[in-house]
């Protein structure tokens, strides 16, 4: 049955997870930023993708993404970011995955955009760390050892995060097939689907293997060295009609004459519209590159990626960590709050957290506290209104409400005190004036009469009361 799922915010609790930023917004749901607290102080960040299902075909995507995350979850590789678990939470489904401290491949392309694009030899040691991930998924076998390939079927650089290291990670695995699996997604929740790296067999509709994701592979290389997309139209059917047809894409010499032909025979035959005549094997087009472009496989050329890294993203790692920090410190604020919500100061603090500048950041405020008593504004509003003088009237009544206010002051504060004019004393000095006297030996204090006897004094005054009567 379907549940409306959470509207998460800062520092909600998914299960054992405490949620700290928002860091991307995705066709299923959100990326956050999360913390696993343990005994004596152990924290650990991890990622969480929440996912929103739909009315209709959600148990049927709920299904898809149990097979094929419990899978994927298997996958232990350096290139693939480790599936930690899948769970819910009062109706709202989320994926817990490892946390890659860097920036996703489309980030780190747009950024480089700037500096003439992606140097040759990173984007090769990019795709070829990208394709030992896909191999590890490809050659997956069970615990019996009977092989059971993984297929991503949703390559692209959205999905192929980068580390501010130089480490490139394969994210998302099964979630592409829920997707396509449910009918209610495409137009309810608005998903884009990128399927301007959709194999042909893919975009029409047929059965896929590991050499589906190897064309996604190509069109993700092509782009990074020659900075055009291989099948791109003016328009989304103009691109599905250019990867479904029979012409091959543009060859990459064509835009760039210094273009290796070596690199042009590996991508060329990556981007094949029959997948028979494509590499078999994400090894063996990852081979194909080593020998092609040796110097991106040098031993030693991770120090050439960080450095890349932290010329083109850097800034963006700084903030994404101060963010990270500031919101630990906000969500500690607001877990000492005694009402158990969280405080006004804490509410504007959360309005500066946000892991990527892209993202709606009211959507990460928690929600604003009930008043602890209700406001009577809005009854006495209307009273007030009905009650007050006409326009033309209402200066005259102010200015004479002022001046019979500093009459009844002056009255008040400025008469003679009872008993005449106090007399001036002798002074200890010549010229000077005692204000506080000394009271004479003869003043007795005055007694007010106690609170029984004023009923006497009242049945005295009214006894005298008609003894006049009777003498007139």
């Amino acid at each position: 049955m379907f549940r409306e799922p959470l509207r998460l915010h800062t520092g909600q609790k998914l299960g054992r997870y405490e949620l700290l930023a928002p860091v991307a917004r995705g066709g299923v749901g959100r990326v956050w930023v999360a913390r696993l607290r343990g005994a004596r102080g152990f924290n650990k960040l991890v990622a969480i993708k929440t996912l929103l299902p739909a009315p209709g075909d959600a148990l049927l995507m709920e299904q898809k993404l149990l097979e094929e995350v419990r899978v994927a979850a298997l996958i232990q590789h350096s290139n693939v970011a480790q599936t930690l678990e899948l769970d819910e939470h009062q109706g709202t489904l989320y994926l817990v995955m490892e946390w890659v401290d860097g920036e996703p491949l489309s980030n780190v392309i747009e950024s480089a955009e700037q500096g003439g694009g992606v140097p040759l030899l990173v984007a090769v040691n990019l795709i070829g760390q990208t394709l030992r991930g896909l191999q590890a998924a490809h050659e997956h076998c069970d615990d019996a050892g009977v092989r059971h390939p993984v297929v991503h079927r949703d390559v692209s650089p959205d999905n192929i995060l980068v580390s501010y290291s130089g480490i490139a990670k394969l994210v998302d695995f099964g979630i592409a097939r829920a997707k396509s699996q449910d009918r209610t997604l495409g137009r309810e929740n608005r998903i884009e689907r990128k399927f301007g790296y959709a194999a042909p067999e893919q975009v029409r509709g047929l059965p896929i293997d590991q050499r589906s994701d190897l064309f996604a592979v190509g069109v993700t290389l092509y782009l990074l060295t020659t900075g055009r997309h291989p099948f791109q139209g003016p328009d989304s059917a103009t691109t599905l009609r250019n990867i479904v047809n029979d012409e091959p894409a543009v060859r990459p010499s064509t835009l760039k004459s210094n273009y290796s032909r070596t690199l042009e025979a590996v991508v060329m035959k990556a981007l094949e519209k029959d997948r028979d005549r494509r590499w078999p094997s994400a090894e063996e087009m990852r081979l194909a590159l080593q020998r092609g472009v040796p110097q991106a496989f040098e031993l030693g050329f991770e120090t050439q990626l960080r450095t890349f890294m932290g010329d083109t993203v850097g800034d963006r790692g700084l903030r994404k960590r101060e963010a990270i920090r500031r919101a630990e410190i906000v969500v500690e604020a607001g877990a000492g709050e005694a009402s158990g919500g969280t405080s006004a100061s804490s509410v504007t603090s959360l309005r500066a957290i946000a892991v990527d500048t892209s993202i709606d950041r009211s959507d990460s405020l928690p929600p604003s506290p009930a008043p602890r008593f209700p406001s009577i504004m809005p009854t006495l509003r209307p009273l007030l209104a009905r009650s007050m003088p006409p326009p033309r009237l209402r200066r005259p009544l102010l200015v004479a409400t002022f001046a019979a206010a500093a009459l009844v002051f002056g009255l008040v504060w400025l008469r003679p005190p009872p008993g005449g004019t106090p007399s001036v004393a002798t002074a200890p000095a010549a010229g000077m004036v005692d204000l506080n006297p000394p009271r004479p030996a003869a003043a007795r204090p005055v007694v007010l009469p106690s609170s029984a006897a004023v009923p006497s004094a009242s049945a005295a005054a009214v006894r005298s009361s008609k003894s006049l009567h009777a003498v007139r």
